[in-house]
C-alpha cells in the first residue's frame, strides 16, 4: 500500500541510480529482515564468541580468514560457536542483559502485522537465540528462517545449518521463492550474510558493511540507521487500497 512521493526523502541518500528494481508495482509486499546487527543492536554471534567463547583474538583471526577467502562464513560461525561451552540458560540470561533490540523493531513488526505484510526474519544465526528476543508467543505473525544450535558443554556448541552453502542459510533462495509467488520483496540487512539477498531483493535497506557492498556493486538501496527509519519510510510511502506495491522516488 504505497504512493510515490513528490519530494525525495533524506533516507534515500544511499540510493544508486540505474537499477530497475524500484519501479512502480502492484505486487503484494513481503518484508525480509536480517537479525544480528539489524533487529538487534549488536551481533549476538560476535558477542558469544568474543565474550563467552574463545575471545577477541580468535574472532579477529577468523575474520581475517574470511576476508582472505580461506574460510566461509558458515565454517567461521561453526568454529566460533564451538568455543562456547556454557549452559544455554546461563547464556540466555547474559544475552538478555547485554543485547538490546533496535528501538524501532516492534513498531516495524506491528506496521507489517496491521497491514498484512508478511514479515520474515532471515538469519545466519540461530532459532534458539532469536526466540529469546522475538518470542513466537509475542510475535506470532513473524516467520523465522534460521539455523539451529545444540549446546554441548564438553565438545562446545554444535551448529546445525539449513544449507551446505557458504552462508549456512541461503537467504537469496527464500526471496526468490517469494518472488515466484508474485511478491515484491523488501530486504533489510547490515552484513556479509546479507549480500546475496541484497542482490536479489526488489528494494533494499542497508547499513554498515552491506551499505558499502551495495555502493561498490551499484545496487540500489536506502541507507538507514535504525528500523524506525525503515518504518517511517514505508509509512510515508503508503497509499490507500488497492495499491499493494512499491513506487520508486
Amino acid at each position: 500500500m504505497w504512493r510515490p512521493r513528490r519530494q525525495p526523502s533524506p533516507r534515500r541518500r544511499g540510493s544508486k541510480s540505474g537499477n530497475s528494481r524500484g519501479k512502480n508495482t502492484l505486487q503484494p509486499l513481503h518484508l525480509f529482515c536480517d537479525f544480528d546487527g539489524t533487529i538487534t543492536q549488536h551481533d549476538t554471534l560476535v558477542y558469544l564468541a568474543t565474550r563467552l567463547g574463545a575471545g577477541p583474538d580468535f574472532v579477529h583471526h577468523v575474520g581475517e580468514e574470511i576476508r582472505a577467502g580461506r574460510l566461509t562464513l558458515r565454517d567461521a560461525i561453526a568454529a566460533e560457536i564451538r568455543t562456547v561451552r556454557l549452559p544455554f540458560p546461563e547464556v540466555a540470561r547474559i544475552l538478555r542483559q547485554e543485547i538490546s533490540l533496535d528501538p524501532g523493531f516492534v513498531a516495524l513488526a506491528e506496521w507489517c502485522r496491521d497491514r498484512s505484510v508478511p514479515l520474515t526474519i532471515l538469519s545466519a544465526g540461530f532459532h534458539e537465540i532469536i526466540e529469546l528476543f522475538v518470542p513466537k508467543a509475542d510475535f506470532p505473525w513473524i516467520e523465522v528462517i534460521a539455523n539451529r544450535v545444540e549446546p554441548d558443554p564438553v565438545a562446545g556448541w554444535q551448529c546445525h545449518f539449513r544449507d551446505p552453502g557458504p552462508y549456512g542459510n541461503d537467504k537469496r533462495k527464500h526471496l526468490r521463492r517469494a518472488q515466484e509467488t508474485g511478491a515484491y520483496c523488501l530486504f533489510v540487512g547490515d552484513g556479509l550474510s546479507d549480500r546475496e539477498a541484497a542482490e536479489t531483493a526488489n528494494r533494499v535497506f542497508a547499513k554498515h558493511s552491506l551499505a558499502e557492498y551495495c555502493r561498490e556493486r551499484a545496487i540500489s538501496f536506502h541507507e538507514y540507521a535504525t528500523l524506525e527509519e525503515v518504518r517511517t519510510f514505508l509509512a510515508e510511502e503508503s497509499a490507500a487500497p488497492p495499491l499493494k506495491g512499491v513506487s520508486s522516488p
